[in-house]
């Protein structure tokens, strides 16, 4: 399984990571790479979309560890 993380890193903060929950998990890498660009192109907000345009927040997707050995 994979989802979609969002990473920023502030100067005095530090770095800040987020899953992506509403976009829910998916089943393969390309799936969530699928998912993700046409996330940033369609929903990001107006304060999200410059800081993606100038580098400051990046999306990844990221595979979740242990979720391959649950039951389905």
């Amino acid at each position: 399984m994979w989802v979609i993380v969002v990473v920023l890193v502030g100067f005095i903060t530090g770095p800040e990571i987020h899953a992506i929950t509403d976009a829910g998990t998916f089943e393969t890498k390309s799936a969530c790479e699928d998912a993700m660009k046409t996330g940033v192109e369609t929903q990001l907000d107006a304060k999200s979309k410059p800081e993606y345009e100038e580098g400051y927040r990046q999306y990844v997707c990221v595979r979740i560890q242990g979720a391959d050995t649950q039951p389905k």
